[in-house]
């Protein structure tokens, strides 16, 4: 156990199996080293702990009260390490994370599930919010930290890590493009477009690459919803714009293919996990806090 002296450890298992060498074995310690420890304190207490018969070892009354202050101090303890781990808040807790709808994948689960394994009383909230009411929420400390697209510079709000999302050419599986490492924009025109439409934030940078290239293109469908775009490029009706975020799961499992698209007007989606810097997180919160941070840089390595 944790912080329990040598000799205590060795002293109870030789009272509990009353012989040396059984204790020994249980403990995959030699004899001679334990009998050595308990030898040892006897001679610094000046009375002997066991009474030693060829049948076995039997506590003498020091010997019992030695053992009972020591059952004591294990449960002593043990109640102590468990308030240690409610102070660093690795027992219990409540985190209230605000997110937008494109975090939402299986991705950010399995981090919420290792996170509940590791931790199973530490229990959350989870908001899907847009990004003005994330930010809103921050400030007035109705949740501990929100999860942002491109979020406006604000001194009530703290970037606490960030990975910058490429935008990417989406297709299934099979189609010509699929071989592609990177791809722009004027070189998929010939293919029908699944095209996106505010309030979706793609739809800005979208527009802006219609408008370089003259706005021709093959434009089968309009959606504002990142869910029904996804099918639709399933279902094969056409191709489309979406960010790594949108479509990491799907490409993960072999349904679909990102192409990251190099146009050099084009900017990354910048992904933020923020904080209010005027609050003070819950110790649950603050653990949270660095394991998502960890996702981050995960986000930043695959979209790539």
């Amino acid at each position: 156990m944790f912080a329990f002296s040598r000799f205590l450890l060795y002293f109870t298992e030789v009272a509990r199996q009353g012989s040396f060498r059984k204790a020994s074995e249980t403990l995959h310690v030699a004899a001679s080293s334990i009998d050595r420890q308990i030898l040892r304190v006897e001679e610094e207490l000046e009375m002997p702990l066991f009474e030693r018969h060829p049948a076995g070892l039997r506590l003498t009354a020091a010997g019992e009260l030695l053992l009972n202050a020591a059952n004591n101090w294990k449960k002593d303890f043990s109640r102590v390490r468990d308030q240690l781990d409610d102070l660093r808040g690795l027992r219990r807790g409540h985190v209230r994370i605000a997110t937008i709808d494109a975090i939402n994948r299986g991705f950010f689960s399995s981090m919420l599930k290792k996170i509940h394994l590791e931790y199973p009383n530490v229990s959350f909230t989870l908001t899907t919010m847009n990004n003005i009411d994330i930010q809103q929420a921050l400030i007035s400390g109705d949740v501990d930290f929100g999860i942002m697209l491109n979020p406006q510079s604000s001194k009530a709000l703290q970037v606490q890590s960030f990975a910058e999302i490429n935008l990417g050419i989406v297709v299934p599986q099979g189609h010509p493009l699929a071989g592609r490492d990177r791809i722009r924009f004027n070189q998929c025109l010939d293919y029908p477009f699944i095209i996106p439409s505010a309030p979706l934030m793609l739809a800005e940078p979208v527009q802006a690459l219609l408008n370089i290239n003259g706005g021709s293109v093959n434009e089968v469908g309009i959606s504002n919803n990142i869910h029904m775009i996804r099918s639709l490029i399933k279902e094969q009706i056409g191709i489309g714009i979406l960010c790594w975020l949108d479509i990491m799961d799907e490409v993960q499992r072999g349904e679909l293919i990102f192409i990251p698209l190099s146009d050099p007007q084009l900017k990354p989606f910048t992904l933020s996990l923020c904080v209010a810097p005027a609050r003070q997180l819950s110790i649950a919160a603050s653990m949270m806090l660095k394991r998502l941070e960890m996702l981050f840089s995960q986000l930043q390595t695959e979209s790539r």
